[in-house]
């Protein structure tokens, strides 16, 4: 897989449909999913780069790192990685 211009297309296609005008990749992000096997291929990257769209509030895209652990982590309140993170995305959507 092209990493770097699927990425570039993802994130241009959803900041499009969340009306956000991102205009860079952070690039420890870049190098984060270059490094990643993406055991779930394309679909898997899609979704990674969706919700890193929703979660973004600048102009430079970024991820961070422990959404790309394999093994599932704790986080502070008991939930695994991917767990925690939708939950965050819930909590952020209640209070906007």
């Amino acid at each position: 897989m092209d990493i770097p211009v699927l990425l570039e297309y993802f994130v241009g296609r959803y900041g499009k449909k969340a009306g956000k005008n991102i205009k860079q990749i952070n690039r420890r992000t870049l190098g984060l999913f270059k490094a990643y096997g993406w055991p779930g291929n394309i679909r898997e990257l899609q979704n990674v780069v969706e919700r890193g769209v929703i979660l973004c509030e600048g102009d430079t895209f970024s991820v961070d790192e422990s959404w790309f652990n394999r093994a599932p982590t704790e986080s502070s309140n008991g939930r695994s990685g991917l767990a925690a993170l939708a939950q965050q995305e819930v909590e952020m959507i209640k209070t906007r």
